[in-house]
């Protein structure tokens, strides 16, 4: 199985966590949606209205994974909202909390548009412009390359963030700092929620030790890096 290597960074990144209202806070990395969302950008996918979210299906029988490549570091950041819906100069602050100097690496398996994301990567070029959550946050991709997985045993290190499967053992180690995040893992054509899923990750971008995990984990070969899938 081949494997599609690139890094996505920012100076700013927030993946609104979906139970927050008026002030946001940010899960530690993209969610499995989100990440869709910016291969979508790269390769120019639409939908038919601004509720839809049927760009989504092209990745159906993708499998993605995702590595933190640096700790994660939040701040607050009040931004100024003006309506221009109406028309009425109505002006609101904000509160954000956002991650400052993201930095992921992303994994996608073969799918339907799998060479036309590997051109894209590859020669540095997008239909749309990527973002990491909010518009005002640009994001910059590097090509990484392509690479054949091989399914490895636990005990693993594993790069990646691990979903949550019963039986999952993580050894435990001095100044691990281990977070648990529950995100939505897939969307209807009408942005509901279909599916969640909860994801282990260290907060420092630290390997953990998986000593027993149901699910497949692999080595990227050429890489030295073992990932899980976030799907």
């Amino acid at each position: 199985m081949r494997v599609l290597v690139f890094d996505v960074f920012g100076r700013y990144a927030l993946f609104r966590r979906s139970y927050t209202t008026t002030s946001s806070t940010s899960y530690d990395f993209p969610p499995r949606t989100a990440v869709c969302g910016l291969m979508g950008a790269v390769l120019g996918l639409t939908n038919k209205t601004s509720d839809s979210s049927e760009h989504l299906r092209h990745f159906d029988s993708a499998h993605i994974a995702l590595r933190l490549l640096k700790p994660v570091r939040k701040t607050c950041l009040g931004v100024n909202y003006v309506e221009t819906k109406t028309g009425k100069e109505n002006r609101t602050q904000i509160l954000l909390e956002v991650i400052k100097d993201p930095a992921y690496r992303i994994y996608v398996s073969e799918f339907e548009l799998f060479e036309q994301l590997q051109k894209h990567l590859r020669n540095s070029t997008c239909v749309y412009t990527p973002y990491l959550g909010q518009a005002q946050m640009i994001a910059t991709l590097r090509f990484v390359g392509v690479h054949e997985l091989k399914e490895v045993p636990a005990p693993q290190k594993v790069h990646s963030v691990i979903k949550q499967l019963e039986g999952l053992k993580v050894k435990p180690e001095e100044n691990l700092v281990i977070v648990r995040e529950t995100m939505v893992l897939n969307m209807d054509n009408e942005r509901r929620p279909t599916e969640y899923a909860t994801y282990w990750v260290e907060k420092n971008a630290k390997a953990l030790e998986v000593l027993n995990y149901p699910g497949k984990i692999y080595r990227v070969e050429g890489l030295g890096e073992c990932v899980c899938w976030m799907d």
